[in-house]
């Protein structure tokens, strides 16, 4: 195996391991997905695909900080809405997979009030 599909198959499983889910295992070239399907509690059943890149589009993850910037405290979601094309949402897996009911919420610390002190 090459370094290059090393790589990508520990991703894919990384992924799955977020999602709950298991890699498949294929032969090169061989149509079949990366991880096996994910059902959501609601019975929506997801099929991702996992793509390893060097440089994620920096549109993305500019806006991702920019959403950071605006709130620390909550999930940084990306609306990219190509002219006459299907909006796509990007936000971090772990997020995703909190908000899907596949792992358990993780909230942020919450600032505590000082003691002694009436909101």
């Amino acid at each position: 195996m090459s370094r290059v599909s090393a790589r990508a198959a520990r991703r894919e499983r990384e992924a799955a391991k977020v999602l709950g889910a298991r890699r498949v295992v294929r032969q090169i070239g061989e149509s079949a997905p990366d991880v096996t399907p994910v059902t959501l509690p609601s019975g929506l059943v997801l099929q991702a695909e996992v793509k390893s890149t060097k440089r994620p589009p920096k549109l993305v993850l500019d806006a991702l900080e920019q959403a950071r910037a605006y709130r620390s405290d909550a999930v940084p979601l990306v609306v990219v809405a190509p002219f006459g094309g299907e909006m796509i949402a990007c936000l971090p897996l772990s997020a995703f997979a909190q908000i899907a009911g596949l792992q358990p919420i993780v909230l942020p610390v919450q600032p505590s009030l000082p003691t002694g002190v009436r909101s």
